[in-house]
């Protein structure tokens, strides 16, 4: 019987792998990038099995990692739920909630898709969060119509937490995610970054293992269910990966790589550093189109591909100055010549 058991587990293994889109040799390729790059933990799952799981430096099972701006990927997600059960709309008016936009020429008119997408018009720059509180984050000066330009940052994410905190009412935001989000799936978030008033900094403070941020993605890889359940649906979900006219490379805090060689060059250019290498992408066909990802600084990488069946995690050291990994480099010896 045992001989069996392990025959039959060894032939699974032997099917799985010759299915999976990526050759061994490549990721082991890319695991040594990644490493070089001060890499602490990769892991590819395909079709819901982990196939690669590899650590470095400090890196653990156990470890929870900063995320940095990856976190940002939760709050989209939130808004999602939050839709289906009633309590926003997306295209409606923030101001519904946060009175003192009400008779602003400009801020009454910012969305809650605008805070999710960076096209709010408010400045972006999140500075001391310790001397700051999320109301405090409704006084940043607006720069520009909201829906005109995408500016990267913290603020926007930050205010639409605080303002679903509102909508909420007799619950916070971060006990709503781990209520309708968190739980379902069995992973756990600690916000290590708070605002003066306790607050988590929503767009930045995360910290997870890589295991609970892979199974998190594979939740988002099969349209909002886990283990055959549904915990948002598709349709609302697939929100989230809708670019902006001004901006189609990010959605509602997604980033949406496999758009890069789909869209004008002229606009690419302008990406940020934290996903610098970008502008090369738009000449390699090889990206899946689908591919969509949350980033944060030092590399932190959640990269989903649908079409694929994969998710991809990848985490490293989180510096002040830290342009070392490149998505590009780390994509191309994945997944060149071998898809």
């Amino acid at each position: 019987m045992a001989n069996l058991i392990f025959t039959t587990f060894l032939i699974f293994i032997i099917n799985l792998f010759s299915q999976c889109p990526l050759k061994s040799e490549k990721i082991e390729k890319a695991f040594e990038y990644h490493k070089e790059k001060d890499g602490e933990c990769m892991i590819i799952m395909y079709d819901g099995n982990i196939i690669f799981e590899k650590y470095s430096d400090k890196g653990s099972p156990e470890r929870l990692q900063h995320l940095a701006s990856g976190s940002k990927s939760f709050v989209g997600i939130v808004a999602a739920a939050g839709v289906e059960d009633g309590i926003i709309n997306l295209d409606d008016k923030v101001s519904e909630v946060i009175e003192e936009w009400k008779n602003h020429p400009l801020k009454s008119q910012i969305t809650y898709r605008h805070l999710l997408n960076l096209t709010s018009g408010l400045r972006p720059d999140l500075k001391d969060i310790s001397n700051l509180t999320w109301k405090n984050l409704i006084n940043v000066p607006i720069v520009e119509a909201p829906g005109k330009k995408f500016r990267y940052g913290g603020v926007s994410h930050n205010i639409f937490a605080y303002a679903f905190q509102l909508k909420l009412k007799n619950e916070t935001f971060e006990s709503y995610l781990k209520r309708r989000i968190l739980d379902p799936l069995s992973i756990r978030i600690e916000y290590n970054m708070r605002f003066k008033d306790g607050n988590p900094q929503v767009a930045g403070g995360a910290y997870m293992t890589g295991l609970d941020w892979i199974k998190f993605g594979e939740f988002i890889r099969l349209g909002g269910n886990i283990n055959g359940k549904k915990i948002i649906d598709s349709k609302i979900l697939s929100e989230c990966f809708k670019g902006s006219e001004v901006y189609p490379v990010y959605g509602l805090t997604w980033w949406l790589i496999g758009k890069v060689n789909r869209i004008n060059a002229d606009l690419i250019s302008n990406l940020i550093v934290d996903v610098s290498g970008w502008s090369k992408l738009s000449s390699l066909k090889f990206i899946p189109q689908d591919l969509v990802a949350a980033c944060g600084a030092g590399g932190q990488r959640l990269y989903i591909i649908p079409s694929l069946k994969l998710v991809i995690v990848r985490l490293g050291k989180v510096t002040i100055k830290d342009n070392k990994f490149k998505d590009l480099e780390f994509l191309s010896l994945l997944f060149n010549n071998s898809i």
